[in-house]
């Protein structure tokens, strides 16, 4: 099994190219309300209708030892790629090496406390040749952040990096 990771690449800008994330990024600076960040409370699964697919939820759960990440909602994008993950632990469904890759791109957001973008590839099961372009934004109260926001799209490397509305595989 290949352990080497793709390199993660964090924009500030939150200059995205897919569809389902500028609609994503849009509508959770909506739900900020002037806040540096909304809570879980403020988001309506109705105004996501056009990019739910797209949603993930991932709740941020302090431990003794430091931070473990729950999957409390995964869109049907992210599940196509990962496998049923929605009410698992990330330890539960990634190998190691994927662990550390997640907890660096989470550990990203919960440093900056702003979202950012992220462009990497999947290091899961031999499927590299997926490109992924993600919004991981936090979600809390004030500046305590309890559950990151993340929007999945995920196209073969080599396709067009033009705007699309879905994952293709």
């Amino acid at each position: 099994m290949d352990s080497s990771i793709s390199p993660n690449t964090f924009d500030a800008t939150l200059s995205f190219a897919r569809e389902p994330n500028i609609l994503a990024c849009s509508y959770w600076k909506s739900c900020c309300d002037g806040r540096a960040m909304p809570s879980r409370a403020d988001l309506n699964p109705v105004a996501m209708k056009k990019f739910t697919p797209h949603i993930g939820l991932v709740e941020v759960r302090p431990q003794h030892n430091g931070i473990t990440y729950f999957i409390r909602r995964a869109g049907m994008r992210w599940e196509e790629v990962y496998g049923a993950m929605t009410g698992k632990f990330i330890t539960d469904f990634l190998p190691p090496h994927v662990v550390a890759s997640w907890h660096e791109i989470f550990g990203e957001v919960l440093a900056t406390k702003a979202p950012t973008r992220l462009i990497s590839r999947v290091d899961f099961k031999n499927k590299r040749w997926l490109a992924v372009e993600q919004l991981i934004a936090p979600l809390g109260e004030q500046d305590h952040i309890t559950m990151l926001f993340v929007s999945f799209v995920a196209w073969s490397h080599s396709a067009s990096p033009a705007v699309h509305n879905s994952a293709s595989h």
